[in-house]
Formats: structure tokens, C-alpha cells, sequence
């Protein structure tokens, strides 16, 4: 039986809503055992070289584990499409565990991969022993033909998590592999780019979770803490499960539609998706399409439907979209967004269970100063909840999470 719209806090448990001990009666699968994998955002013509140290945590005691790498990127410059990278990329990497002794990743028992425009390459098994809950970086070289692929921040608010110790160094020649050793220079750039694996996997009874949405789940002026995990999903997601967001700022469902490939091959390494905020396929304004409920939810279940055998889980949005005469300070001083008639009914439509849905999670209100109002939660203090009426600080995306509004004990592998 599956239960769709179950309330957050339910005592009544279908087969996709046990706690987490029932976890352990699942079969063994080839999933994301790790936090923090994304997808690249951009590309560089000019430059063709690059090392990266990212950093993980373990979400499964780990003996063997594999790592994926790609050649394409979700254009966020031009709002999508996936689009390749344009030529050979020749990558090398390493599990950097515990810090400063490193393993290396190969490819069919070579330490160098050309990865061809448009392709991925899953690594061979690599023997390191990380326990759960332990944190471990991977370094990755590139050196490409025609461009390197990246994840690029925003200035400000960055996806780089330097307090973690990753770091980027990139030129247009003269950048030399180290993967095994040596200091990255970080580049310091304000929009903070960073080149992470796309999946990190390996013989699993755990759930693991691919985040797709749009930039309050990619984690739009959201900042790091401890934690190192970043939006609305993941900061919820991460203390329990590995998960892969490959979620995207300015991404619509009409994009995803379009060009999905790439990003729907993942569920490959998971065994569930969020598919989270629809915000700009439904607000007004700026680069939102002023869409009707009834179109976004058409749009929403044809996504779904790209997974088939996955337990799918959606989201109401992840926030109000408002403007403010005293930069949010107060709620008397903002004002709805045109569209937020049809943003409500979306939400409405959501919490009383979509098909294809095993169930959501109600992140709006988490952070909505009354149901239904459209206005952000407000603290008294200009943009202490937001900056821009669109996206939360980090405090929103902490409210988000300390809420419970997203529960990982929701997602179970049990029966399966």
C-alpha cells in the first residue's frame, strides 16, 4: 500500500515511511554513499586545466567505493540545456583518506580516463576504509581539449566550502596534476567555482537520494557551515543519507524537460529522487513563467515519470516570492507575488498527494509567515530571512531543516 500526503508527522507508517532501522533488511545496490556530489554549471573555453579538492562524509561504512566523472555540464548562463563539454577531457584523481595519504582512483587499471564530450566514466573499484560519518576528499585533475566543466557559484554566496577544505586551481595551461600530493592553490575567485565527482558510490543497504529543483535546492545565497551541505533538500538529507544534487539555479520544468538525460541517468546510484522547488516555472516576474497550477503539475508528473522504478518524492515551493519596501523586515511591508493564486494552489494540490509521488514534504511552511499568506517569515531585522524576497539566507535554510519539514526517517529502502 502506498500512502500518498501522508502528514509530516503522521503515527500512521506505510511500507515507504519505516524508520530507519528497517533500512537494514533492504538488499545490497551499487548507491551514492557520500554528501556533497553535484553537477557541473558552466564550461571554460579558456581554460583547460584544472585540480579540484572537494570533500565529503560518509553515509555508509565504506571498504570499496567508486567515483564518477563528467564531460557535460547544466548551462546555467543560458538556463540549460545539458550541454557537452565539446572535447576530450583526461582526468586522474585520488581518495584523499585520512587527510594527506592518498589512494589512487583508476580506469580498467589505468590512472589517466579520456572521457570523451558528453560522456561520464564510473572509476574501478578503489579498496579505502572510510567509516560512516567520516569525512574524506577527493582530488580530481583535468586537462582538457576544448574546455574544462565546472560548478560555479555565486558571488557571495558559494558553493566552494573553503572552511572544509576544498580548493580550485585552474589556468589556461601550466597547472600540473595533483592528484597524489602537493597544495592546491585555490583560486579565490568570488564566484567560487569547484569541480566535484558526480556520483560517489558503493555496495549499499542505505537510502540514497538525487535532488532535482531548481536554485533554493541547489542552494541559491544559502552559505556553509559545518555541515558542508547547502539548500532547502540537502541540508535535511545530508545528516543521514548520501545524495547527489543535481538540482540547478534558474532550472524550470519545461527546461528539464527538454534536456534531461544526463541529469535523469543518475537515478542509476540512488534509490530515491526529490524532485523539489518549481518556483520559476510558477511565479511572475523576472525569469518566472507565470504558469498555472494545472500546468505545472502536467509538467511535474511528466518528470516523474522519468523514474520509474525509483520512490519519488515532491516538494511544495520552497518559499514565498515577495518585494519589500523595508527589505523584508516586516510582513505588513511586503507584497505577494501576481501569480501567488496559482503558486497556492500548487501547494494545495501537492499536499493532498500527486500521483506517481510516494509522498512530499511541505518545505513552504517551514518558511511562509502564515499558510497560505505568500509572505516570507520575518524576524524583525532587515534581510535576516531574505535578501532578495526569492531566496532564503542561510537562516531560512536552517528553519527549513530544523523544522522537520523534510524527515530523512521519510526515506526507506525498506521491501525493497
Amino acid at each position: 500500500m502506498t500512502l500518498v500526503g501522508l502528514p509530516l508527522h503522521s503515527p500512521i507508517r506505510s511500507p515507504y515511511y519505516a524508520p530507519q532501522a528497517d533500512k537494514f533488511a533492504a538488499a545490497l545496490y551499487l548507491g551514492q554513499v557520500a554528501t556533497n556530489c553535484t553537477i557541473p554549471s558552466s564550461r571554460s573555453t579558456t581554460n583547460k586545466q584544472a585540480n579540484a579538492r572537494t570533500v565529503h562524509i560518509a553515509r555508509d561504512t565504506i571498504s570499496s567505493l567508486k567515483i564518477e566523472l563528467c564531460n557535460w555540464c547544466w548551462l546555467r548562463s543560458g538556463v540549460g540545456p545539458e550541454t557537452a563539454g565539446g572535447g576530450n577531457i583526461t582526468y586522474s584523481a585520488s581518495i584523499e583518506y585520512p587527510a594527506g595519504t592518498f589512494t589512487q582512483v583508476l580506469w580498467s587499471g589505468a590512472a589517466t580516463k579520456v572521457v570523451a564530450s558528453n560522456a561520464v566514466a564510473l572509476s574501478d573499484a578503489v579498496n579505502v576504509n572510510i567509516p560512516n560519518g567520516t569525512t574524506f576528499w577527493v582530488r580530481t585533475y583535468a586537462n582538457a581539449v576544448t574546455a574544462i566543466v565546472f560548478t560555479e557559484g555565486n558571488t557571495g554566496y558559494e558553493q566552494r566550502n573553503l572552511a572544509g577544505g576544498e580548493a580550485y586551481e585552474y589556468a589556461a595551461s601550466g597547472i600540473t596534476d595533483k592528484t597524489m600530493g602537493g597544495t592546491i592553490v585555490d583560486v579565490g575567485a568570488a564566484a567560487a567555482p569547484i569541480f566535484r565527482p558526480t556520483a560517489i558510490v558503493a555496495q549499499t543497504r542505505n537510502p540514497s537520494v538525487l535532488i532535482l529543483g531548481d536554485s533554493r535546492d541547489w542552494g541559491f545565497t544559502d552559505t556553509h557551515d559545518s555541515s558542508g551541505d547547502l539548500g532547502d533538500i540537502a541540508r535535511s538529507i545530508g545528516p543521514a543519507y548520501g545524495y547527489i544534487n543535481a538540482a540547478c539555479a534558474g532550472d524550470t520544468l519545461s527546461a528539464f524537460i527538454t534536456a534531461h538525460t544526463q541529469r535523469a541517468a543518475l537515478q542509476q546510484y540512488v534509490s530515491h529522487v526529490v524532485f523539489g522547488d518549481p518556483i520559476n516555472a510558477l511565479r511572475s516576474g523576472g525569469s518566472g513563467q507565470n504558469q498555472s497550477a494545472a500546468t505545472t503539475l502536467g509538467q511535474l508528473q511528466t518528470i516523474l515519470g522519468y523514474f520509474p522504478t525509483k520512490r519519488c518524492l515532491t516538494t511544495t515551493t520552497g518559499g514565498p516570492n515577495t518585494t519589500s519596501t523595508d527589505s523584508w523586515a516586516t510582513v505588513a511591508n511586503q507584497t505577494i507575488n501576481a501569480n501567488n493564486a496559482e503558486i497556492a494552489a500548487y501547494n494545495t494540490a501537492i499536499r493532498a498527494g500527486v500521483a506517481n509521488s510516494v509522498g512530499y514534504f511541505d518545505i513552504m511552511s517551514a518558511v511562509e509567515c502564515s499558510s497560505a499568506s505568500g509572505k516570507w517569515w520575518v524576524t524583525g531585522v532587515a534581510s535576516a530571512t531574505t535578501t532578495d524576497g526569492l531566496h532564503s539566507t542561510q537562516a531560512g535554510y536552517l528553519r527549513i531543516k530544523n523544522s522537520g519539514a523534510i524527515d530523512p526517517n521519510r526515506i526507506s529502502r525498506a521491501g525493497l
